[in-house]
C-alpha cells in the first residue's frame, strides 16, 4: 500500500466534507460495522457488538453488519473509517500501519505462547489503554483487541522447514516486521488483502498466503493451495476501532456505551476465537485430503532461530515503535 498517497486522499476528502457534516439523530443512530473476513472471530465481534449497543441503548444504536470487505478492501475501509461513512470497523492491527507504525507491534515473532497467553498481555490495562489510543489524532478510536489465532503459510507445495519458502513470494499483511520474516525466510512478502489474494493464488501472482487458520479456511484457500504448515511464528490479533467523527458527534451515554460494550465483548470472543481455530483445522484437513503439516519441534526451532530477531532490525528502521514493542515483551514475559 503507498500510505503517503492514501493519507493525501482521506485528508483531501475529509476537508470536502467538513463543512457539511450533518448533525446526529438523538433518537436514532444507524451505524455500519464493516470486516474484510467471514464467519470468524472479527465477523462475530461486529455481531455481537451490534446486539449489544441495541440492548443497551434501547434500540437508539442501530447497527449493520458488512463482512468479507463488502464495503470496499482495505484502503478503501480504513478511509471510511476516517471520513466516517463506515462507523466500525474490526481489522488486524498492522492494517493501520499508515497511520501510526507502532500498530506493527503485535506481530512481532514469538510474542504469545497460546490464546490465553495472548489473551492476558492484549488486556494488561497499561498496553491496552497506550495501543487503543494511538489512532486518536487521525481519526480512529481503538476500543477492542481481540486474540484471532496462530499464524500459518498455505502453500502450494509442502513447507517443512525455512528453506522450502527460499525464493516463494507469499502474502502478508503490509508491515516492515512481516516483511523482514519472509526476507530471512528468502521469500517474497506480497503486502494485499485476503479478498485481493485469493484471486492472487489463483492466477499465480503469488505462491502462497500467510494468515491466520480460520481466515484462510473460509475463503477455501485449500482449494487452491492445499499445504498449510502451522509454523504459529506470530498470532494475528484484530482490532475493534470506531470513527472519531461519528464518535465525538454522539451523545455522551451512547460514547459510554460503545467504550464499556467494546470492552466487556472481548472475553466472550475468547473462546469464539479457539473454536474457530479447531473448526478451521478440521475443515483444512478434509477439504485439502493430506494438506495439514503440522510441524515437529526441530522444525519449529528451525523456524524460531532464523526470525525470531527480526522484529529488533526493524526497531532499527523505525525506532518509533522501540517503546511500545519494550512495554510488549516486558508484559508477554510478565504474564507467561
Amino acid at each position: 500500500m503507498n500510505y503517503p498517497a492514501i493519507r493525501q486522499t482521506i485528508g483531501a476528502m475529509v476537508a470536502a466534507l467538513a463543512l457539511a457534516w450533518p448533525a446526529v439523530s438523538s433518537a436514532e443512530t444507524k451505524f455500519k460495522c464493516s470486516t474484510g473476513t467471514l464467519n470468524d472471530v472479527q465477523h462475530e465481534w461486529c455481531k455481537r457488538l451490534v446486539e449489544r449497543l441495541d440492548k443497551r441503548t434501547n434500540g437508539a444504536l442501530k447497527g449493520e453488519v458488512f463482512p468479507a470487505a463488502q464495503l470496499g478492501g482495505g484502503t478503501q475501509q480504513i478511509a471510511g473509517v476516517q471520513l466516517g461513512t463506515i462507523e466500525m470497523y474490526m481489522v488486524p492491527p498492522e492494517f493501520l500501519v499508515g497511520v501510526d507504525p507502532r500498530f506493527m507491534v503485535l506481530t512481532a515473532p514469538y510474542l504469545f505462547n497460546g490464546f490465553d497467553h495472548a489473551y492476558r498481555v492484549l488486556n494488561d490495562e497499561e498496553f491496552r489503554s497506550q495501543f487503543l489510543s494511538m489512532g486518536d489524532s487521525k481519526g480512529y478510536k481503538g476500543i477492542s483487541l481481540l486474540v484471532y489465532g496462530p499464524v500459518g503459510v498455505a502453500a502450494r507445495s509442502p513447507i517443512h522447514a525455512p528453506d522450502d519458502l527460499k525464493g516463494k513470494k507469499i502474502r502478508i499483511n503490509a508491515t516492515p516486521i512481516e516483511q523482514a520474516m519472509m526476507d530471512a525466510l528468502g521469500a517474497t512478502g506480497v503486502p494485499m488483502g485476503l479478498v485481493e489474494a485469493v484471486t492472487a493464488i489463483q492466477q499465480g501472482v503469488v505462491d502462497g498466503v500467510q494468515s491466520g487458520l480460520p481466515a484462510l479456511a473460509n475463503f477455501k484457500i485449500y482449494d487452491m493451495a492445499k499445504y498449510h504448515s502451522n509454523t504459529a511464528h506470530f498470532f494475528v490479533t484484530s482490532i475493534g476501532v470506531v470513527s472519531k467523527r461519528w464518535f465525538d458527534r454522539l451523545p455522551a451515554d451512547m460514547q459510554k456505551a460503545i467504550v464499556e460494550e467494546g470492552k466487556a465483548v472481548q472475553a466472550e470472543l475468547l473462546d469464539v476465537s479457539k473454536q474457530a481455530n479447531d473448526r478451521a483445522i478440521e475443515a483444512w484437513k478434509v477439504g485439502s485430503k493430506d494438506g495439514w503439516i503440522e510441524l515437529t519441534d526441530a522444525e519449529r526451532a528451525a523456524f524460531r532461530k532464523r526470525i525470531e530477531s527480526t522484529d529488533a532490525q526493524v526497531v532499527a528502521k523505525h525506532p518509533q515503535i522501540k517503546e511500545l514493542l519494550s512495554l510488549l515483551r516486558r508484559k508477554a514475559q510478565a504474564l507467561q
